[in-house]
Formats: C-alpha cells, sequence, structure tokens
C-alpha cells in the first residue's frame, strides 16, 4: 500500500478551519460578536493555508513528474 503524505500546511488549515467553525458556533451560544469575528477569522485563514498547501503539493507533483 501506498502511504500518502500530508502537507502540513493542509493539516493546520483544516485544524484552524475547524476551531473557527467551532468559535462561530460559540459566538451564537454565548451571543459575542468578538468570539464571531475571531471565529470568521480562524475559518479563512484555515481556508487560506489549506489552499496554500494543496497549491504547494500539486507543484511538488509536478516537480517529481518533470524530473
Amino acid at each position: 500500500p501506498e502511504v500518502i503524505m500530508m502537507n502540513s500546511d493542509i493539516i493546520v488549515g483544516r485544524l484552524k478551519q475547524w476551531k473557527g467553525s467551532f468559535r462561530l458556533w460559540w459566538a451564537e451560544i454565548a451571543d459575542s460578536e468578538d468570539e464571531y469575528f475571531a471565529g470568521n477569522s480562524d475559518w479563512l485563514s484555515g481556508i487560506l493555508q489549506e489552499d496554500y498547501g494543496k497549491e504547494q503539493e500539486r507543484v511538488s507533483c509536478e516537480k517529481r513528474i518533470d524530473h
């Protein structure tokens, strides 16, 4: 079986998205605008970081194929 290595940016990005989603959920319960903005920020930075990691993986695969 082939072992698939995942870029750490993808993993950290997904964790940030999860953390942001949790904070958004908590903001609704606590009725806190500050928590809402913090959760939204975490969630968005997680999406960006995951996309960056996916792009790094894609470029890395292309380099392996070209050589």
